[in-house]
């Protein structure tokens, strides 16, 4: 749609609250869906993909407090309410072990 046509649809001159200037949405921010971080936006697309088991590669943290909070729907497996975390801390960032800890995770 055009500017000019959805101004068109906004102008009801005959309501007197729509005499006062209109002001939009304000433009959405990345990560900002759940009010967390960019993660619960990766987790708002996947976590609707039903009869998965979503694994997290990131510290438990990431998994734990955002977890669950879009529902989705199933054919009857319960693994999309299990959080499932390699749980990675510092320690194995810095000494080079996320890829075993995904590894034994999955």
């Amino acid at each position: 749609m055009k500017q000019k046509d959805i101004a068109a649809l906004l102008d009801e001159p005959a309501c007197a609250h729509n005499k006062k200037a209109k002001s939009g949405c304000a433009k959405p921010k990345p990560g900002a869906t759940a009010g967390g971080c960019a993660f619960d936006g990766a987790q708002i697309a996947l976590l609707p993909v039903a009869d998965v088991a979503h694994i997290v590669h990131g510290s438990i943290a990431c998994a734990g407090s955002s977890w669950d909070n879009r529902g989705t729907r199933s054919s009857g497996s319960r693994l999309f309410r299990i959080g499932m975390t390699t749980d990675l801390t510092e320690q194995d960032v810095i000494m080079g072990r996320g890829e075993k800890r995904l590894f034994h995770s999955i």
